[in-house]
Parts: structure tokens; C-alpha cells; sequence
């Protein structure tokens, strides 16, 4: 079942906290991505440990094998 997010009231500034500003900062500047970039990988890491999202398997005959 699909939830409704209401946005039309919410500021598009999501964190108040100071250190949490902080570290988002600082990630944009060292992984060179931008805010909203990182917001959302952070939120996939997330879900995805959680397992919200589903784990991608890559195939035996896949051309990344021993390419790591």
C-alpha cells in the first residue's frame, strides 16, 4: 500500500542539526557530489541495509568478474 507524502508545507531545509550539516558538507566536498546527490545515496545505503531494498546480485558470466 502506497503512502502520501504531503510536501506543500515542508521546508525544502531538512536538517537542522549543526553537526549533521556538517558532515553533509563535508561529504559533498570529498565525494564531489552535491547535497541533494548525497541525501539520496545516504537514504539507498539506508533502506538498502535495512532491507528495504533489494540486494542486486550480479551474474556468473557478468564482464565485471575479476575486474575489482
Amino acid at each position: 500500500m502506497a503512502t502520501m507524502v504531503h510536501t506543500e508545507n515542508v521546508d525544502r531545509r531538512t536538517f537542522d542539526d549543526d553537526d549533521v550539516e556538517l558532515a553533509l558538507v563535508l561529504a559533498c566536498e570529498l565525494l564531489e557530489m552535491t547535497r541533494e546527490s548525497i541525501i539520496r545515496l545516504i537514504i539507498r545505503e539506508w533502506l538498502h541495509g535495512y532491507g528495504f531494498l533489494p540486494i542486486q546480485e550480479l551474474d556468473e558470466g557478468s564482464e565485471t568478474e575479476r575486474s575489482a
